[in-house]
């Protein structure tokens, strides 16, 4: 058997940590520059609020019903992720496990052929719960897929499943569930294919096992049948491990539109650092470095403008000043006067790693250099705290436009070294 541990609410459930008075109290947590709705509490989609609305358009009801609003704390939700996945292997053999996201992980209970799971799934969720203060569901079945339907069933009825947890172990479990559940709902089925299904007279779950294999595989090619065979309880997704990222990308939307060459180049050259950073905490090097910008796609009448290309290094590098170098070089390239931009990225690939650095015969090799005095700042900031040792060109501004941070969250930064996680946002 599978299991899905899957963490409730989860930014929410970030944020009442801090402040435990947010319980029991409408709370929606934003997107990068304060833009979207990206977590929600239970009261606030009793209010109607829904996943992904944008925050001006719902100003009006967030007041009237006194809906708590909050930028999106990602260092904090690292952390607590980690804390999270740490707490829960804890209560398995060794790789028994896959984090799926950020608040998220699959684990494998293939083994425990004599324990009483319902009862140890409680002990993992009360001891998060207790230690932690987040709550969590548990989904239990033969598959993964499986495992992702008994979560959603659990989040669905609460009242039903107070404990938070729900185990789909016999046929009749499963084929009950597969009748409830709308196709849309249905891991790896999205919008598009959604809408063909229904077309098709697709409209639940259990609709799809009655479809003939080459229908299947006409539609939806070989990961159909895998689906197929994963909601008939037969295993075809194994856990997948942890591997070093085989590209890097740091990009944002800007919260306002920046018109200025010299603000967007530092923005550039800030990003192109983060991603050294992220090569040097995996120890590997880029050979390749690619930098884009455009403008507001929403406001045509300001002008549209894109652009961006890519560079092969002379060597492969992990230096913040070797990256910040060749990006700006890149921007100087593309950038055009006149526009307004709203985003803005850099992304390094071709990794190899840092000790298995072939070297051009042609090319000045500045590489060694630099490594030493990148590696004293990574480890100066990791003792005290993000971007505290930076370079000149580096305005230490907050990159994800976050407008809503208390102070008492920003010295809880500066006091705090949260470690990054290992997988992306979702």
């Amino acid at each position: 058997m599978y299991a899905l541990l899957d963490c409730n609410n989860f930014f929410v459930s970030c944020e009442r940590t801090l402040d435990p008075d947010l319980d029991g109290k409408p709370v929606v947590v934003l997107s990068n520059n304060d833009g979207c709705v990206v977590s929600r509490s239970n009261e606030a989609k009793a209010l109607g609020v829904p996943m992904g609305a944008p925050a001006f358009k719902y100003r009006e009801l967030f007041a009237a019903n006194d809906v708590k609003v909050f930028s999106a704390k990602f260092e904090l939700y690292n952390f607590r992720s980690q804390q999270v996945m740490e707490m829960a292997k804890s209560f398995l053999p060794d790789d028994a496990y896959e984090v799926y996201s950020i608040d998220e992980l699959f684990l494998d209970f293939h083994g425990f052929k004599y324990f009483d799971l319902e009862e140890y799934c409680n002990k993992i969720r009360k001891k998060i719960d207790t230690e932690l203060k987040l709550p969590t569901s548990i989904g239990v079945a033969p598959t993964k897929t499986l495992c992702k339907i008994a979560n959603h069933i659990v989040k669905k009825n609460t009242e039903q499943y107070p404990d938070g947890v729900y185990i789909m172990d016999s046929r009749e479990k499963i084929e009950e569930a597969l009748n409830d559940l709308d196709i849309g709902d249905v891991w790896g089925i999205g919008r598009k294919l959604g809408a063909k299904m229904v077309d098709h007279g697709v409209y639940k779950a259990s609709h799809l096992l009655l479809k003939p294999e080459m229908w299947i595989r006409k539609v939806m090619g070989i990961q159909g049948v895998r689906m197929i065979n994963e909601l008939r309880g037969i295993p075809q997704l194994e856990l997948d491990k942890a591997s070093p990222k085989r590209s890097i990308m740091v990009s944002r939307s800007f919260m306002q539109m920046i018109s200025t060459k010299e603000e967007l180049a530092e923005r550039i050259e800030t990003f192109a650092i983060y991603c050294a950073e992220k090569l040097r905490k995996q120890n590997s090097c880029c050979k390749v470095i690619s930098v884009f910008i455009q403008t507001n796609r929403f406001r045509k009448e300001l002008g549209e403008y894109k652009n961006g290309f890519s560079i092969i290094l002379p060597n492969p590098s992990s230096s913040s000043i070797v990256l910040a170098k060749y990006a700006n070089s890149i921007f100087e390239a593309i950038y055009k006067h006149g526009f307004q931009y709203k985003r803005a990225g850099v992304m390094v690939s071709d990794f190899v790693p840092d000790n298995e650095r072939q070297i051009s015969l042609f090319e000045k090799d500045i590489d060694d250099k630099h490594i030493p005095i990148m590696k004293a700042i990574d480890k100066l900031n990791s003792k005290y705290g993000k971007d505290k040792i930076r370079l000149g060109g580096m305005s230490g501004k907050n990159t994800y436009g976050r407008a809503t941070l208390s102070p008492e969250y920003e010295e809880f930064l500066k006091n705090n070294i949260l470690p990054e996680a290992n997988y992306r946002f979702q």
